[in-house]
């Protein structure tokens, strides 16, 4: 999964220039096919990992292995299609991210700015903790492990 774009400039409170927000959404949309392709090749990963738990509750319930063929077809099938994604994924990086870096060239600070000083009162402005969006994040863990240290 790629980073965010993200831009020094970008400050709570600060007042933001509209050509930086396009300077980062155009980053981010060279980004897109990495991350369309990195997700594709977790699904698939993901897959593969079920369908060879489910080969190996089969195996060790003494199903007939001839019961098993188009288990084991889906796999070989899975490894093909998983090998082929990796690679459009590694394809898509490399394009990527050449491009990003010479947007990022591009898009350097070339001179020293100014800015107009926020309108935001921060004596009087309060900071309201909202809960993170779930859907925002991507978690790709197999177990969580909690420890408890005796302090």
């Amino acid at each position: 999964m790629t980073s965010i774009p993200a831009d020094p400039s970008l400050v709570l409170g600060n007042i933001i220039e509209t050509y930086k927000i396009d300077q980062l959404k155009a980053i981010a949309e060279l980004q897109k096919p990495v991350d369309l392709a990195n997700d594709r090749l977790n699904n698939l990963t993901m897959s593969n990992y079920k369908i060879n738990m489910i080969y190996q509750q089969m195996v060790n319930m003494r199903v007939n292995m001839a019961s098993l063929v188009k288990i084991q077809a889906e796999q070989v099938a899975l490894k093909a299609e998983m090998a082929d994604a990796a690679i459009d994924l590694g394809e898509n990086i490399i394009e990527s991210e050449k491009g990003v870096r010479d947007l990022k060239e591009k898009f350097a600070q070339t001179k020293i700015s100014k800015q107009v000083e926020s309108p935001m009162n921060y004596e009087l402005s309060e900071v309201k903790p909202f809960p993170l969006s779930f859907d925002s994040l991507k978690f790709d863990v197999q177990f969580f492990q909690v420890q408890k240290s005796a302090d």
